[in-house]
């Protein structure tokens, strides 16, 4: 108890502040990786939301949080203005602050689709700096990183989830998943089996009406060779 005791003490005098981070790998880490390809290819503007917290006692008065952009001008940086609102524009700046009576926050990163992202990543690395309000936590907790693209990104959970049902992964089959089965859930855990197999079949189905109401029918066969003589990579075939 005296421990806790000279700790709050501490605290109290020298509130620090940090990323939030989850346990056994649930919860918030250390990094996003973003995709604009998952939607409709009108939206413009998607925002990810990163949460901080800080260590010690919530006040009575909003208390801004210096966050930066450390890679700024390296290779593969993302531009402030270009491919996310950046921390000082008017539209976030009051939100990158822990509010009055509380001692975490939703820090919004609210990302722009520029034409860039339909051929690479942009990389947004983020530091909390210290400012008058608060001193730092540990260097590990004090850096976030986001990816952001408009490229087809292979889910994380593809080969142990998803390959059963739906075969080898690829940035066209993920296409049609996404506009033909109107499904792009791919990281929920708790789909069971039988609804992967509905969707397998469902699949299956949509891509035999596809090909039959398209002039230009998507390759079922990714061992055809075709007149280059190569195989086509960019098939969509379900098991």
């Amino acid at each position: 108890m005296a421990c806790e005791r000279q700790d709050a003490l501490m605290y109290e005098s020298n509130p620090r502040i940090a990323f939030a981070r989850g346990d056994n790998g649930k919860g918030q880490q250390d990094s996003v990786l973003h995709s604009f390809y998952l939607l409709p290819e009108g939206q413009k503007r998607d925002t990810v939301w990163v949460e901080v917290a800080v260590m010690g006692f919530s006040e009575d008065e909003v208390r801004p949080v210096n966050i930066v952009q450390t890679n700024a001008g390296k290779e593969n940086a993302a531009v402030p203005g270009t491919h996310y609102v950046g921390f000082d524009d008017p539209e976030v700046v009051a939100q990158v602050a822990i509010p009055a009576h509380a001692v975490t926050a939703r820090i919004p990163v609210i990302l722009l689709r520029d034409p860039s992202l339909e051929l690479g990543k942009k990389r947004i690395e983020l530091e909390i700096r210290a400012n008058d309000y608060f001193q730092l936590s540990v260097n590990a907790n004090r850096k976030f990183m986001i990816q952001t693209t408009a490229m087809a990104e292979k889910p994380e959970s593809w080969d142990k989830r998803w390959k059963i049902n739906f075969g080898v992964w690829g940035a066209r089959k993920m296409w049609f998943i996404i506009n033909y089965l109107g499904f792009d859930d791919f990281e929920n855990a708790n789909i069971e089996s039988p609804y992967k197999k509905y969707l397998q079949v469902k699949a299956k189905s949509r891509l035999v009406e596809y090909n039959a109401s398209h002039e230009e029918p998507l390759c079922e066969d990714p061992y055809k060779h075709h007149e280059n003589g190569e195989t086509c990579k960019n098939c969509v075939v379900f098991p």
